[in-house]
């Protein structure tokens, strides 16, 4: 927090504004006379152009006869006005609609790091300040500055966001990083505010903007794509009226080399169609001893004003990606912890525990197809439909402490053996047999505890997600009487199915050690049914070939005799070529409608009411009934905003709800675990600014959250998780961000927030007490803790870009600075296994770039001070040291 604000108070000293002088008057308004700020007015097929002050007006000079000017502003319609002579204009008048199909073409130059203006967030076309719910804004001007080449790093300039594990590619739909929003798990599930799979690699020239939206905000987007602490919405960038486009090349540390085409051109003469294909190539190596990705990414899109009432608009987005699993290793559950810091943990960050042979493929493919229509002056009409098709096939790989425990249940032959009812001599002889081969496999696997060795772990993937969606939505924009309602209802329509032929097991481990003696001389005793459990115990295990340290040495041991530290990714798929697949076929539905209001009590009041109805449908697995359930939920949400100073400052209060729907679970016995659904309340209130004429904007607020009923791993579950219920948790913090530009060709952006989230009533219905047996108890080992999917409790960014002026020495040249960082994280927290502690780190960053005509070229160096840091979720995931980066760039 001392960086961000010692670096703004600074700058905002020095604050200053300009004005523009022109001959072509004239100002825009909205159709109840209200004026737009900061609307695009350009000529068309140009790029001379100025956008509309506080006021809503504008001037523009040295304006030829039958020029066409072109008004653009997000959440209106595009209007055209030509020209015959130089006079004023008058009034303009814009029509608000959904978002543009038409891109904004130029940018604030007042605070290019603030975008708030947004149809997504609300589902109406609100301004920020008219707005009583929380959300920020990374802009495609910030990511140009940062010379960012992914959706992750992207992140980092967003409020309240910690990354918690790395994109995998596990499963359909999981190559995007998961994060921590207001202490709850959340994944980028978004495209265009419906629902849609993102993934890591997509190419920032595809982004217009990112969007995260703060709190449970079920009752505009139901539970399938969103956190309780919120959701993150990708928007792309749309075609747009002209023809151009850019490309560029990206090269750097680590093997990372990126091409990627931006293009858009009319497809006729007039009223035509407009077509935009955004496409990249990457390959990147990582910073570690092995591991690499190399991704393809191509995305068409069009938009076509048929007439003035209905507008389309169609995207697609293919990706394909081949890469290793970036290394996370996962800490021990249900026994204590040997290390509880990085430093006893004695990790080489530069370790990968992998070898390049071990990879997964991942295609994704989205379609989208948008239908705006003008019912009235004061009704539109927007019909969505989205598809999402994943797939993952390959070899997953990754490493986990603690494995060696599944080994002690080599332990129950004895006590297996007293059940059978044999006299004390008979016993005794066995056992004088037995335990000279099972005591030392248990003394090995008991030493393998006393420190932290990792199992390397694999299993074989082949698996698709498909997802349909269908929105309905009607918003109005009308008054009762003297009151301004602007109104959203609509019906919404999700299908959601999972397959999977993965394959698990273990084909050699009753090959190793003294297991092949052992099950022979439980054969030659005449107790076959013991060593066919044995055999069928332990062939069910994961498959692993090896133990090793943190620090990447591999632990001798008999259960892995031929453990080396690269992978033989030959004798992997031998494995699962021996084993038959499990197969698995999900599936879920949701039905629901849904009404929101935003009401102008009066001009500088605003009360903003919803409800949405919520009906879903779990088929579950659909080889059985027993994981079948159906849920009806209600979500109100309430908001109210106040503006002492119009369109400067607002003060607002909200109240959200949330909901996750819980599938049930099949237990191994055919039992089923039905858990209730995760309920969700929030109360939010806070101040946001817009001045200076637009240069400074402040946003802060103050959030409390309670969620009921949601699920968590029981703290005893040794080798894999045991999901529970909880009763109760209290997320609650504060979050501040600013986006200024004090002086010219300055932009600043910084945030700081503190999140306090803990286990508050920890009764579970369905954990086990591990002393009596008995199913319901309280859960002490997590009572007054925080939960590892919060992340970090304080988190704060900044960046600040500055162009140098025209008439200095380093004209065309500008510079960027920032830095983000992370207190300390808690990634295992629970009295059973321990605490362990990641360290808190900041990251310092910077960029040079030239630009001159059509060309850009920029110079990026991430971490320069070269800190060795980590973040993780039950995790230790090592984070990539000092890194520098170029890019050239050409528009055309």
């Amino acid at each position: 927090m001392k960086y961000i604000l010692s670096s703004v108070l600074f700058l905002l000293i020095i604050a200053n504004t300009n004005a523009q002088k022109t001959t072509i008057k004239g100002k825009v308004v909205d159709n109840y006379k209200n004026p737009l700020t900061g609307v695009s007015i350009h000529i068309k097929s140009s790029k001379k152009g100025v956008e509309s002050d506080f006021d809503g007006n504008f001037e523009i000079k040295d304006i030829q006869k039958n020029q066409t000017i072109v008004f653009s502003y997000i959440g209106f319609k595009t209007k055209e006005i030509t020209i015959s002579n130089n006079t004023d204009l008058g009034t303009i008048i814009l029509y608000e609609g959904n978002e543009l199909l038409q891109e904004v073409v130029l940018r604030s130059k007042n605070n290019s790091f603030s975008r708030k203006e947004t149809a997504y967030v609300s589902k109406l076309p609100l301004k920020d300040m008219e707005n009583a719910h929380v959300y920020t804004t990374v802009t495609s001007a910030l990511l140009e500055s940062q010379v960012v080449t992914n959706l992750d790093e992207a992140m980092t300039n967003a409020t309240g966001i910690y990354k918690l594990w790395e994109g995998t590619g596990r499963s359909p739909g999981n190559g995007t990083a998961y994060f921590s929003s207001r202490g709850f798990s959340v994944q980028p599930r978004m495209v265009d505010g419906v629902a849609g799979v993102t993934f890591s690699a997509v190419d920032p020239s595809y982004i217009e903007r990112i969007e995260v939206i703060k709190g449970p905000s079920a009752t505009l987007f139901g539970s399938t794509e969103t956190s309780l602490g919120g959701l993150i919405n990708v928007v792309t960038k749309k075609p747009f009226e002209g023809k151009g486009g850019s490309v560029s090349y990206t090269g750097g540390s680590f093997g990372l080399n990126r091409v990627s085409l931006d293009y858009n051109t009319p497809l006729g003469k007039t009223n035509a169609p407009y077509f935009r294909v955004n496409a990249s190539y990457l390959t990147q190596d990582s910073f570690q001893d092995a591991g690499f990705k190399n991704t393809f990414f191509i995305a068409p899109s069009m938009s076509y004003r048929i007439n003035n009432r209905l507008n389309a608009s169609v995207n697609l987005e293919y990706s394909q990606t081949e890469s290793t699993n970036p290394s996370m290793l996962f800490l021990r559950n249900g026994i204590p912890l040997v290390a509880t810091n990085i430093d006893e943990l004695n990790i080489n960050p530069n370790k990968s525990f992998t070898s390049n042979d071990i990879t997964l493929n991942n295609s994704t493919f989205n379609t989208r197809a948008i239908f705006d229509y003008k019912i009235s002056d004061t009704w539109t009409s927007q019909t969505a439909f989205s598809s999402s098709y994943a797939q993952t096939d390959g070899l997953y790989q990754y490493q986990f402490d603690g494995g060696a425990s599944g080994l002690l249940l080599l332990s129950s032959i004895t006590g297996q053996l007293n059940n059978l009812g044999l006299d004390a001599a008979t016993l005794g002889y066995i056992n004088s047999l037995l335990d000279p081969l099972v005591n030392p496999m248990l003394l090995e696997a008991s030493s393998l505890l006393t420190t932290e060795s990792f199992t390397r772990v694999y299993s074989e993937r082949d698996a698709s997600e498909t997802r349909f969606n269908l929105q309905q939505n009607f918003t109005g924009d009308f008054k009762i009487g003297d009151v301004r309602n602007r109104l959203v209802f609509g019906v919404d329509y999700i299908s959601n199915q999972r397959n999977s032929k993965n394959v698990n097991g273990n084909t050699e481990i009753t090959s190793s050690s003294n297991f092949p003696q052992l099950i022979a001389t439980l054969n030659a005793l005449g107790l076959s049914p013991f060593s066919d459990a044995i055999e069928s115990n332990f062939s069910s295990f994961p498959y692993f070939d090896a133990f090793i340290a943190a620090n990447g040495d591999v632990i001798p041991s008999t259960f892995t005799p031929n453990a080396t530290y690269f992978t033989d990714a030959k004798n992997v798929q031998e494995n699962f070529d021996q084993l038959d697949p499990f197969i698995s076929n999900l599936k879920s539905q949701t039905l629901a409608a849904y009404v929101s209001d935003v009401i102008n009590v009066t001009p500088a009041l605003t009360v903003n009411v919803g409800l949405r109805l919520d009906h879903f449908i779990q088929d579950g697995n659909l080889s059985t009934k027993a994981d079948d359930y159906t849920k009806t939920t209600l979500s109100p949400s309430a908001g109210i905003l106040y503006q002492p100073i119009k369109d400067k400052v607002s003060v607002f209060g909200n109240y959200q709800t949330g909901f996750v729907n819980n599938n049930s679970i099949v237990n191994p016995d055919g039992t089923t675990s039905v858990f209730q659904p995760t309920k969700a309340v929030q109360f939010e209130g806070g101040v946001k600014t817009n001045l200076i004429n637009g240069k400074l904007n402040l946003g802060a607020s103050y959030y409390h959250i309670t969620v009921n009923d949601f699920t968590t791993s029981d703290p005893y579950a040794l080798l894999f998780n045991v999901t529970i219920d909880m009763a109760e948790s209290i997320s609650k913090g504060f979050e501040f961000e600013i986006n200024t530009s004090p002086i010219k060709n300055l932009n600043i952006r910084a945030s700081y927030s503190l999140n306090d989230r803990k286990y508050t009533d920890v009764y579970s219905e369905k954990a086990i007490d591990p002393i009596t047996g008995i199913t319901g108890r309280e859960v002490i080992e997590y009572l007054d803790r925080r939960p590892t999917e919060a992340g970090a409790e304080n988190l704060y960014n900044f960046w600040a870009d500055y162009k140098f002026d025209e008439n200095s020495f380093a004209k065309n040249f500008g510079l960027g600075f920032g830095f983000n960082g992370a207190s300390e994280n808690l990634t295992k927290n629970n009295s059973v296994a321990g605490v362990f502690t990641i360290p808190s780190y900041t990251i310092f960053n910077a960029s040079l770039y030239y630009n001159v005509d059509k060309f850009r070229v920029a110079l990026k160096a991430n971490n320069f001070t070269n800190k060795i840091y980590y973040n993780g979720w039950t995790t230790v995931n090592a984070q990539a040291p000092r890194a520098f980066l170029g890019t050239v760039s050409y528009s055309f």
